[in-house]
């Protein structure tokens, strides 16, 4: 009998550690996110899927109910989170702006001047993967704010004065470094410059037999011939 209560006994002792010893052995479960965390990957999902659509087949004709379930939300939450499609659109623009910026901060740092304006235009033309989608979706949405009665309009001039002040800041730079000739108008010089770049870009987009990595060096070629003192 005391034999068998001791046995009793040690049964539930025996299955509590064991379950401290599963315990101790299993995967941590992953923080909860927090409510702004939540938001943050919402939205950042809802973009990518606007992202991946305009780039298919522009933004007229997008709702913000297709952009919630192919993102995986319910049809409603765009219009939550945005506003209204204008606002979307203009979160989009940024969104890009974004992408773009952390891209070139993950390359190499170039120093200011001639040397970032180069390799700006280095990695403008050897993204590979997404930074296409990126780049296509961009450029329809450019596209179809040229039409005067376009919402994106006034947002893609914006973002264009973007784009166009990191090019006159750094040719300026070079200028007061000695670097690049003294004669050089700096806003001028990088409206040819974005303007060559995203010209290119648009034509290889249509036709992938335009040798892509040739219209790069060829276009360092003349941005050193033009600008290097």
């Amino acid at each position: 009998m005391a034999a068998g209560a001791s046995v009793k006994a040690a049964g539930p002792r025996s299955a509590r550690g064991t379950a401290r010893k599963a315990a101790a052995t299993a995967p941590a479960r992953p923080p909860r996110r927090t409510h702004a965390q939540r938001r943050e990957q919402a939205e950042q999902r809802l973009l990518d899927a606007a992202l991946a659509i305009v780039a298919q087949r522009g933004s007229m004709r997008l709702t913000l109910a297709e952009i919630g379930e192919a993102a995986g939300y319910s049809r409603g939450l765009p219009a939550h989170r945005f506003g209204s499609k204008a606002g979307l659109l203009r979160s989009l623009m940024a969104y890009i702006g974004e992408r773009f910026k952390a891209e070139r901060e993950g390359w190499p740092r170039r120093a200011p001047g001639l040397d970032a304006i180069r390799g700006t235009i280095s990695i403008y033309f050897s993204r590979k993967g997404p930074g296409w989608t990126t780049t296509r979706a961009l450029l329809v949405m450019m596209t179809e704010g040229f039409m005067a009665s376009s919402v994106l309009r006034a947002d893609i001039a914006e973002y264009n004065r973007g784009a166009l002040a990191y090019f006159e800041n750094h040719i300026r730079y070079g200028v007061e470094r000695g670097e690049i000739a003294a004669d050089t108008d700096p806003a001028t010089t990088a409206v040819v410059l974005l303007g060559a770049m995203r010209g290119a870009m648009m034509q290889w987009l249509v036709d992938e037999r335009i040798g892509l990595a040739k219209v790069r060096d060829r276009l360092l070629e003349i941005t050193d011939a033009v600008l290097r003192r």
